[in-house]
């Protein structure tokens, strides 16, 4: 691509702060704008990319103003509204955006690649399928939906990659954009149902997504009968790739591998993940690294050191009196799973739940599930809406999930007062939950589980 500078309106987010990273790694000029200064933006700012903080056209960088159309890429996120000062501004000078997905869908084009989808997992089988081809002698380009531990970026580059491996996300048909040459769907789950607005459209959507894919599809088990032509992963035997043998522990999971229709198999793995959503997300990245070509040990050693990825099932504090846990999980199924994990792993703990939903359109129509799920837990802590890109619904807020909870032990709270609500009963097990700005409470929650009762 033949341009002077990059400009990301929106420059904060998983996706844009990796595609930002790219091309500084590429040795253009990146400068980018967001609406809130982050962990991740102070990030992008050490590491040379300039970003201004207010939506006003005087806060646009003389250097990208002076740019012709040709000189300056426009990247603007979906998050960004039609009238943003700046966004409106620029395209008022001739310049011609792009959006995140569409960009990506560039970068790969005549590229080996690998594309993970779903409605839950994505973000963690990307992560764990990138720390594999990391592992192998050529490396590989990867643009992650979270931040991986092992790295602390969200982005893994090298020169000599032979693959590189993206996060096909469904959020406004994102993923529409790609045609990778083997990809994965993890799950069907409804959600973004503001766009999609029907179960059917939104499973149409990912059939889009897997006519696009120009070699191999992957599917879990769950999802053989919607995509019959697509080899298989998951816990059972019988499957094109499945582990055995499977053992949880009191640091993760043990289990064997069956791979490639049983051509290899893998046998005494010890990964450092906790719950059987995320051995099976496991599968599907050692299934997907095996199909571009890593080898068996390669495959082993590095599912064995993966470190995890930022805020899923991140154990913070773990003491017999106090134990704290932090996930990104938004929606029912991943609550499910989430809270089931705890459960495994810290039996006859009291469970104490702090969510902060994610969008008011999926609150609405998820509720039934938010309420069933959460209700599975000992005691519910519910904060504010976080609304990330919408305006409010009337009548829709987390009074709307207490009034229709059953649990006797659920309260309303806010980020300032939590420690209150913390204080007041014996705490056990803290679970923090939600895929909104409840992470920026994580430090001080973690230091609240570790002092002593």
């Amino acid at each position: 691509m033949n341009f002077k500078a990059a400009y990301f309106i929106g420059v904060g987010g998983a996706g844009m702060s990796a595609l930002a990273r790219y091309f500084k790694k590429d040795s253009k000029l990146v400068y980018g704008y967001d609406k809130a200064n982050t962990r991740l933006t102070d990030q992008l700012e050490s590491e040379g990319i300039v970003i201004n903080y207010s939506d006003s056209i005087e806060s646009i960088p003389t250097e990208i103003i002076s740019l012709s159309k040709d000189e300056l890429l426009l990247v603007y996120t979906p998050a960004i509204p039609s009238n943003h000062n700046q966004l409106s501004h620029l395209k008022s000078l001739g310049h011609i955006p792009i959006k995140r997905a569409e960009l990506l869908g560039k970068i790969i084009k005549n590229q080996s690649s690998l594309a993970v989808s779903g409605t839950h997992g994505k973000t963690s089988t990307t992560a764990i399928l990138a720390h594999i081809l990391d592992g192998t002698p050529s490396g590989c380009n990867a643009f992650l939906g979270g931040i991986a531990e092992a790295t602390n970026t969200n982005l893994y580059h090298s020169k000599s990659a032979e693959w590189t491996v993206v996060e096909a996300d469904e959020f406004d048909r994102s993923f529409h954009h790609l045609y990778p040459t083997h990809g994965l769907i993890t799950s069907l789950d409804p959600d973004h149902l503001d766009i999609y607005k029907t179960h059917e459209a939104f499973i149409e959507g990912f059939r889009i997504f897997e006519s696009q894919i120009t070699d191999k599809t992957l599917v879990s088990s769950s999802l053989q009968s919607t995509f019959p032509c697509a080899l298989s992963y998951g816990l059972t035997p019988n499957l094109d790739n499945y582990a055995y043998q499977i053992l949880q522990t009191p640091s993760g999971t043990t289990c064997s591998l069956s791979l490639g229709n049983g051509s290899t198999k893998i046998r005494d793995i010890s990964i450092p993940l906790f719950g059987e959503h995320n051995l099976e997300n496991a599968v599907g990245a050692a299934a997907l690294s095996h199909l571009a070509g890593a080898s068996a040990d390669i495959i082993k050693s590095r599912l064995e050191s993966f470190p995890g990825i930022h805020r899923r099932f991140k154990i913070h504090v773990n003491k017999p009196s106090k134990v704290y846990i932090d996930d990104y999980a938004h929606h029912p199924t991943e609550i499910a799973k989430t809270i089931e994990a705890v459960r495994h792993h810290f039996p006859n703990r009291n469970l104490t739940v702090i969510f902060q939903p994610h969008l008011y359109s999926r609150t609405q129509d998820q509720l039934k599930g938010f309420c069933r799920e959460l209700d599975k837990s000992d005691r519910v802590i519910l904060l504010p809406i976080y609304p990330a890109r919408e305006k409010p619904i009337k009548g829709v807020n987390t009074q709307l999930i207490l009034d229709n909870i059953s649990h006797t032990h659920a309260e309303l709270s806010t980020k300032n007062s939590i420690f209150e609500n913390l204080k007041a009963y014996s705490v056990d097990v803290i679970l923090t939950l939600g895929a909104g700005d409840i992470d920026t409470l994580v430090p001080a929650i973690k230091d609240f589980a570790s002092m002593d009762a």
